[in-house]
Parts: structure tokens; sequence; C-alpha cells
């Protein structure tokens, strides 16, 4: 684990398999390498071994929580939105499973449910500039062009470098015709990443 958090993933996941191979009904190593494989964009094998995690612990949030990563990365966002709801059924206050509910909302096109669930991460993490993005770009979908603006904002107050944020306001200044400025968000967004 100590690796994993350093962000060693092979060393850590040939530490997770030889646990594995002396207990193949860990928990941890099997949620941990299911981690490992949405961390290498393997989502589909993050899904088969969280699901095994699951089947020996039903009652851990963050397995479900990683699992609906997993299943947004698959585009099944339905299936998504399910363990989203598990963990935070576990874990009623996770917010970043209600971020990330929201988001799998938005693949449905439900965005009107999408931004209640960014409302609610918001509530319970109110200095999360991720969840106001991402509501930010829902408002956006609904063409609620100046409240999307206002979300966006919110984010880059609470995150300054948050270049996602600057790109995602400068399509909101484009949408309410206000190119200048729209620009000077987009040289924002540019400066903060260059690639």
């Amino acid at each position: 684990m100590a690796l994993h958090q350093k962000g060693q993933l092979t060393p850590a996941q040939a530490l997770y398999e030889q646990v594995l191979q002396m207990e193949p009904e860990n928990f941890d190593a099997l949620h941990l390498m299911g981690v490992i494989a949405v961390q290498t964009n393997n989502p589909g094998r993050a899904v088969e071994l969280i699901g095994k995690a699951i089947d020996i612990n039903p009652n851990n949030a963050m397995a479900y929580y990683n699992r609906g990563v997993a299943l947004y990365d698959l585009k099944q966002h339905e299936a998504a939105i399910q363990s989203y709801d598990k963990a935070i059924a576990l874990e009623p206050g996770y917010a970043d499973a209600y971020n990330n509910r929201g988001n799998a909302l938005g693949g449905l096109k439900q965005h009107d449910a999408a931004i209640q669930s960014f409302d609610r991460a918001i509530a319970l993490k109110p200095d999360y500039a991720e969840a106001y993005k991402n509501r930010g770009i829902a408002l956006k979908e609904l063409t609620q062009h100046e409240a999307a603006l206002q979300s966006f904002d919110k984010a880059i107050a609470l995150r300054p470098d948050y270049a996602e944020a600057y790109n995602n306001r400068g399509v909101a200044l484009r949408d309410l015709k206000r190119h200048e400025a729209a620009i000077q968000s987009y040289d924002k967004a540019i400066a903060l990443e260059p690639d």
C-alpha cells in the first residue's frame, strides 16, 4: 500500500499479486489491484477485481465508489450510478461519490439530476472545486450560461490553478457572446497547461 500511495504501481501490483497467491480472498489486495487497473486504463479488469472484493466484503463504500469509476470509464453510466448509490447508502457523507454520480447522470443527459448530485457534493464539501466545475458543465448543457459561469468562477476562486475550469469558463463566456473575456479565460487555461 505504501508503494501504491507513492505512485509506484508496478511494484505495488506485484506485491498485491503475491498476497493473492497466499490469500486469494484478500479484500484489500483485490480492491487495490482493481484501483491500479483503473489507474492504468484497464476498467474492465478493475470491475472484475473490485467485484470480487465486494463479494468478500459488501459493506465497503470505497469499493463501490471505485467500481463506479471503472464502470463510468466503460461508459456504463447506469451501472456506475448504481455503484455510487451503494457507496452513498453505506457512507451518506461521501462527497466524491455524489460528484461522480453527477458525472454519470450527465453521461445519460440527465443534467437536472446531475446538478442535484453536484449540489449535494458541494453541501457536504463546500470547497469542492471539481464539483463546482462539473455543476457548471451541467448548467451549460441546460443553456443556463450565466449560472454556469458563476459555477466556473467559484471553482477558480477555490482553485486558482484550475486550467479546466478556465477553459470551461471560456466556453460559457463565448456562449454569452463575451468573446474578449472568453479569450482571456482560454489564455489563462493555456498558460496553466501549455499542452
